[in-house]
């Protein structure tokens, strides 16, 4: 028997309590989109067009406003019908500005949940004949399926005519690696360990308008969801130039210690905007009964997605970097062609399990670009890559640490490319150099999330000698490659500098 309260019977509240649009917004394109909806009979729930519309937000230059966008909502709202309506806008509708074919990456942690994802939308295409028409070959039956749906290499794919491609995939060891996506769904983003997408991330840097979108719920105590978490907190304090955010939890939710009453059929409301439309209020009551007393932490992140908060001092107390300032430094700075006194870095992980390439330059007097370039496992493929990024930006200096680089410098050897190796106090004072710059807002940087996410989960060490420090993992699963070698590219760019113009250095063995 239901609760009585005045509340039951009224819908989950519309409006999320965090909305945070990214400050570069000017408009938005969820018209188009709702058009595509009208065609492809997808009907959209008052909380739903709003996420919609903020998703599609723009720039003054018609981008995506937000590179990355996160929604946390609990399960069983309609969350797909908002991922299926922003894949059908991107497949049928906006096309690239160079007109060439359009890559859409959706990806999901399970196995069943991409799978779900590929045939509901498989199922929308093929009902309508107008959206039909235009799979590859016409969508035409065929004895393997319908033309222009594949469902081969692990991979689920729906192609039209025009080369626009949507691939459906786990992510799983590699999946998704070695693609080069427009744009980007992280569904189950509640698991989504830095080690996974340190590599899947990179795959859309190559997108002359990218987006990336995160939805998901509350991490259960197994499941890695720092990423998640961290554009949660980016979110919550807002005020970013390409991050958005909406969560549908109750009101209190954010505030750590909070006393919510997690009895009360409004509370319900807040944290469900898909009650009493699509999930029933004798769902939510059955779900108290069952875990209230005996599990309600369960029941807090499962259904009003709490999701209690790590004061801030502790992510901040990792080192002495001031990471708004880093995020407000985002913006149009690629590291690209010859460039004068450019450097390439290379950061390799302990154990040579995977490697990352950075590159910085000069913008002005007062300023230096870093971008993050290629993050890959293992180091093989360090050497030719290295080699022909020195050669686009025209001979640039490459620095490294020859003591955890020993994989790759025969390597580099054998290929012709000199580097300038960094001794113990060379690194600690490009760690002083990085934190002091970026802190004074002399870094500026294109909007890359990972290396976002491995500044701000990098700790330091002090080391032996000196008593400087340097990066370091503060925990095994949360990698810090992409920090040193942002780090060490600017020292790169510096050290050149405070140099006296010679011939290019030559290699020197680490000290």
């Amino acid at each position: 028997m239901l609760i009585n309260s005045p509340q039951l019977g009224k819908l989950g509240l519309q409006e999320p309590r965090v909305r945070s649009l990214p400050t570069s917004r000017v408009d938005t394109l969820v018209d188009d989109l709702l058009d595509i909806c009208d065609l492809a009979r997808l009907r959209n729930d008052p909380w739903q067009e709003g996420a919609l519309e903020a998703i599609t937000s723009v720039d003054a230059f018609g981008r995506w406003a937000a590179t990355e966008f996160g929604l946390l909502v609990s399960r069983q709202q309609g969350k797909g019908n908002i991922l299926l309506s922003w894949e059908l806008a991107h497949l049928f509708l906006w096309e690239r500005a160079d007109g060439a074919p359009k890559l859409i990456g959706h990806t999901a942690h399970e196995t069943r949940t991409a799978r779900e994802a590929f045939l509901r939308a498989k199922r929308t295409i093929l009902a309508v004949p107008a959206l039909r028409a235009q799979l590859l070959g016409g969508g035409r039956q065929t004895a393997q399926g319908v033309s222009g749906i594949s469902t081969g290499n692990g991979n689920w794919t729906i192609e039209l005519e025009n080369g626009n491609r949507v691939v459906f995939f786990t992510r799983t060891g590699g999946a998704g690696v070695g693609m080069s996506f427009d744009v980007l769904i992280v569904d189950e983003a509640q698991h989504s360990p830095l080690t996974v997408l340190e590599a899947l991330l990179p795959t859309t840097d190559a997108s002359p308008n990218k987006q990336v979108l995160f939805t998901g719920t509350v991490p259960k105590e197994d499941q890695d969801g720092e990423y998640f978490e961290g554009l949660r907190d980016r979110g919550r304090r807002g005020g970013h130039p390409r991050t958005g955010w909406i969560e549908h939890t109750p009101v209190g939710s954010e505030a750590p210690g909070a006393v919510i009453d997690m009895s009360d059929p409004e509370v319900w409301r807040q944290a469900n905007p898909g009650l009493g439309i699509r999930l029933a209020w004798e769902t939510v009551q059955d779900d108290w009964e069952r875990m209230g007393q005996t599990n309600p932490d369960a029941f807090a992140r499962q259904r009003l997605s709490i999701w209690p908060d790590r004061p801030d001092a502790v992510v901040e107390s990792l080192s002495d970097l001031d990471l708004e300032a880093w995020i407000n430094a985002a913006g149009a700075f690629p590291v690209l062609g010859a460039t004068d006194g450019a450097v390439i870095s290379v950061a390799v992980s302990r154990g040579g399990g995977s490697a990352t390439v950075a590159a910085a330059r000069r913008v002005d007097a007062g300023r230096i670009a870093v971008e993050h370039k290629k993050t890959d496992a293992g180091t093989l493929w360090v050497a030719g890559y290295v080699k022909k990024l020195k050669d686009e930006l025209g001979n640039a200096l490459v620095v490294l640490d020859a003591k955890n680089a020993v994989a790759v410098i025969s390597a580099l050897q054998g290929a012709g490319v000199k580097f300038l190796s960094m001794n113990l106090d060379e690194i600690a004072g490009a760690h002083q150099l990085f934190i002091e710059h970026t802190n004074a807002g002399m870094i500026v940087h294109r909007d890359q999330p990972e290396v976002t996410a491995s500044l701000q989960f990098a700790g330091v060490r002090t080391l032996t000698r000196g008593g400087g420090q340097t990066w370091e993992t503060s925990e095994a699963k949360k990698p810090i490659t992409h920090a040193q070698a942002v780090t060490w590219a600017t020292w790169g760019v510096l050290k050149s500098e405070a140099t006296p113009k010679r011939e290019r250095p030559v290699v020197r063995g680490y000290a």
